[in-house]
């Protein structure tokens, strides 16, 4: 019997090192993805963010930024990336394709967000909805805060899901200097339902389809809010979001006194070639930031 208790007590306490093993393991990964800072592939140095989402001090909104060398106040830009179905990486995408050391080597602070429920920002997702941008408040409320941003400067450019979420920013926060929209969508109820079913769970599961929904995600409602000059580029053979949805949305802020620049590509789908994105790009961030 007391053979069989000490073999018990043998096996509990393996069981137990391994747990803690596993536990310590677990931590030291999540506390190296916390600790920066992050060298991209060009060898630009970027930092990482965790901050406190306003609604909810005890979920983290993540946050990669970087800056040109010196002491500014320089302009910002904070990307807003759009859906991730395999990798959901967040922000951390534009350190690794090497889009904010790119910019910081132009002049700009260069930011990427992660919207909730992706990279390590805490979820749940809400499909773009107030819960979403509240988060992306946050991250610009922390780049004006710093002494080598002009606060007067701050400029958003959101691509698919990002735009959505950026074009309802521009309705919250009417100091921002410029927004850049990228294959977005701006009318949820003229958009939904879509051509694709992976579309259509993700807005029925994560944010529903209630007209309240629906009007907190679709900026064209809320157009009389906006006060900052806009910048739409979309595909003219989007298959995800056809390119009406562009053209609807800028003819609503032009009537209501907005400065909108439309570029319409001819031959693009969804994914505009990023090249081409940023030729008309870099000439609109030297106009309105002058």
């Amino acid at each position: 019997m007391k053979g069989l208790e000490f073999v018990t007590s043998i096996r509990k306490f393996r069981i137990s090192a391994i747990l803690i093993f596993l536990l310590l393991i677990g931590t030291a990964a999540y506390a190296g993805s916390e600790k920066g800072p992050i060298t991209d592939q060009q060898g630009w140095v970027i930092n990482r963010e965790f901050l406190s989402h306003s609604k909810e001090s005890n979920k983290k909104v993540e946050l990669f930024w970087s800056k040109p060398t010196g002491d500014g106040p320089y302009p910002a830009i904070l990307f807003i990336h759009g859906h991730q179905e395999q990798v959901r990486d967040g922000g951390e995408t534009y350190v690794k394709v090497g889009r904010l050391g790119s910019m910081a080597s132009r002049g700009y602070v260069a930011a990427a967000v992660s919207q909730p429920g992706y990279g390590n920002s805490d979820g749940p997702p809400d499909f773009c909805g107030p819960y979403t941008q509240d988060a992306v408040l946050v991250t610009i409320d922390f780049l004006r805060n710093k002494p080598f941003v002009n606060p007067n400067k701050v400029v958003l450019f959101g691509y698919s899901r990002g735009a959505i979420v950026a074009s309802m920013v521009a309705t919250k926060d009417q100091n921002l200097a410029a927004v850049i929209l990228g294959a977005g969508a701006y009318d949820l109820f003229k958009w939904y339902p879509t051509d694709l079913r992976g579309i259509n769970t993700n807005i029925e599961t994560e944010a529903g389809t209630s007209s309240k929904a629906f009007r907190d995600r679709s900026a064209i409602y809320h157009v009389d809010k906006i006060k900052t000059p806009i910048l739409l580029l979309h595909g003219a053979q989007d298959e995800r979001i056809p390119v009406k949805q562009a053209k609807s949305f800028a003819e609503k802020l032009k009537a209501q006194g907005i400065s909108v620049k439309m570029v319409i590509f001819p031959r693009a789908g969804h994914g505009i070639p990023v090249d081409e994105q940023y030729r008309e790009i870099y000439p609109f961030l030297e106009e309105v930031l002058r």
